[in-house]
């Protein structure tokens, strides 16, 4: 198959499956030695994964150069974002003790340092997707002693964010995970807060996919 067929195929299925305009939102693509860069700015973290997740199961893609960042919910600088992610830290009391280092490059976040369990690096990468100026995080974070992960991990990890959300009930919405897919169900009492529900499942590090059946009751 040759690039441009690949490319066609790719803005397709984005423009189908997420419902992205690219006319608006211009996703750029292109070829590196049978992989695919992707550039430019989606609206959710959810459109981001599932571009990805699209991409790389095109037949004949060996692998996804993934450069697509989240549209920040307020505009802010490095400096100030960081700020916000140490204090962040600071007031999570599992967090507080640990010494994470976090870097900030036009709104890329990457937090590196040693953590004791899988939960912690996983919440430490729910708190610096939630600084409203974070366009993508980059979880660097090692886990020492090394811990078997598993979707009963997962899913606990998914409901402790949806407990710290304050925009998420999470006492009507339940949380299953199988090969890390994650399945949520249950309630919603507005669109926002559904999408929200979703968006923190995909903050968690190692989510594959996330199934949102949630319903809207308002």
């Amino acid at each position: 198959m040759q690039g441009n067929d690949v490319m066609k195929i790719i803005k397709a299925s984005l423009g189908k499956e997420l419902c992205i305009d690219l006319v608006k939102h211009p996703v750029h693509i292109k070829m590196e030695n049978n992989a695919i860069l992707m550039e430019g700015v989606v609206e959710r973290i959810a459109h981001k994964k599932r571009a990805l997740l699209i991409t790389m199961s095109i037949p004949g893609i060996s692998g996804v150069i993934d450069r697509l960042r989240v549209r920040p919910a307020k505009e802010m600088g490095d400096k100030e974002i960081k700020n916000h992610i140490h204090d962040a830290f600071a007031e999570e009391p599992t967090l507080n003790n640990i010494p994470i280092e976090v870097e900030v490059n036009n709104g890329v976040v990457d937090i590196e340092g040693t953590v004791s369990s899988l939960s912690h690096k996983r919440l430490a990468g729910v708190l610096a997707w939630w600084v409203p100026g974070s366009t993508d995080v980059i979880n660097s974070l090692e886990v020492v002693p090394p811990e078997e992960d598993s979707d009963d991990e997962i899913t606990d990890a998914v409901m402790l964010a949806l407990e710290k959300d304050k925009l998420v009930n999470h006492s009507s919405i339940k949380v299953t995970t199988q090969n890390y897919v994650v399945t949520l169900t249950g309630i919603a009492h507005s669109e926002p807060e559904k999408n929200a529900a979703e968006d923190d499942a995909w903050y968690i590090w190692g989510v594959n996919e996330v199934v949102n059946r949630l319903k809207v009751v308002r």
